[in-house]
């Protein structure tokens, strides 16, 4: 399984509401749900590549932004959706450097949205560090696959989100 198919497959969830939705809102949540898909199975098929970070740093590498710019593009056409953005990281360095590592790629992430024209308050961040492994196990494959950025979009308020 390679990173790409563990991005696309565990990238989007989609949350259902805590208030009832017009036709409209559900129609929107939908396309969006649609595109976004659209853009993840580029990822999984290596048309563009997935969220990447300099080794053991929150600087986004120059291959993210297609996939950034695409994910900014769907969440600028549907402006009453939000975004939360999780980090998560491989079992290497101590349980606390990953968790602040993953929060800072998750808050690097939201920047450059936000450089893009996505509203900020639209985007939360959470890091998990390596409490939420994509796979178990200790070879570099396996490291590599746990050391992503999963997206999952909302039609919530924030106040019921989590």
């Amino acid at each position: 399984m390679t990173r790409f198919t563990v991005l696309a497959a565990a990238a989007l969830c989609f949350c259902g509401c805590a208030r009832q939705l017009n036709p409209a809102e559900k129609e929107e949540a939908r396309r969006a749900e649609l595109e976004l898909q659209s853009v993840m199975d580029m990822v999984s098929t290596r048309q563009i590549p997935p969220v990447e970070f300099e080794l053991g740093s929150a600087r986004l590498l120059e291959s993210s932004r297609p996939l950034l710019d695409r994910v900014a593009d769907v969440l600028i056409g549907h402006n009453r959706l939000k975004l939360i953005v999780s980090g998560h990281t491989d079992d290497s360095g101590s349980e606390e450097f990953n968790e602040t590592l993953s929060l800072q790629r998750a808050g690097a992430v939201k920047m450059y949205l936000a450089t893009k024209g996505v509203h900020p308050d639209s985007v939360r961040v959470y890091g998990y560090g390596e409490s939420m492994p994509a796979i178990q196990g200790g070879t570099d494959e396996t490291r590599a696959l746990n050391r992503r950025v999963e997206f999952r979009i909302t039609t919530r308020d924030w106040g019921t989100v989590y």
